[in-house]
């Protein structure tokens, strides 16, 4: 890890913001932007559906994923674990436990969901990475991660059905629940 690397990670573990702010890393430096209502409703409601889609399993929001790679571990906005592997005061969970992360895209972190993210998730080999994208009101859900990229890609429009392998079952998330910005 770069210096530059080890003060940025120890800012983003002490510093204490209110739960509507987010601090992002730029290229123009740290950043605090505004976590929007769409984004907060459009979060919650995959929760939902993944409550009552997913049988024994229960949704995640607001963790980091472990190990640090590069001296990075991304915060997805949505995951799920079986009941049985949720540690409540855990705040990280392992890559390996984590059958699927959703990004709920927003104006600032665009370019960052849709490339940089991509590839952290298919280099730590999570098996689906979907993209919710509240300003385009589109969805991309990636999937079969290998050497570091997804091999396939599925995309729609909100009001599609997307479909997500989970283990031995299928979460089926109704986009039509989504929020547009």
């Amino acid at each position: 890890m770069t210096v530059a690397e080890g003060w940025v990670a120890d800012v983003l573990e002490t510093l204490q913001l209110p739960r509507r702010m987010r601090l992002r890393l730029t290229r123009n430096g740290l950043t605090v932007v505004p976590v929007t209502q769409a984004h907060v409703t459009t979060q919650m409601r995959i929760f939902s559906q993944i409550d009552a889609g997913l049988p024994g399993w229960v949704p995640i929001g607001e963790f980091r994923v472990r190990p640090a790679r590069e001296g990075y571990m991304p915060e997805p906005d949505v995951s799920a674990l079986p009941q049985e592997q949720l540690d409540p005061g855990s705040s990280e969970f392992d890559e390996g436990v984590l059958p699927f992360v959703v990004e709920v895209v927003s104006p600032e972190s665009k370019n960052r969901d849709y490339s940089t993210k991509s590839d952290h998730y298919a280099l730590r080999g999570i098996p689906a990475y979907l993209i919710v994208d509240l300003l385009a009101a589109r969805w991309t859900l990636l999937t079969r991660p290998r050497d570091g990229a997804y091999q396939h890609e599925e995309a729609g429009v909100f009001g599609d059905r997307i479909e997500i392998p989970v283990a031995d079952q299928t979460l089926t998330l109704d986009s039509s629940q989504f929020m547009r910005i």
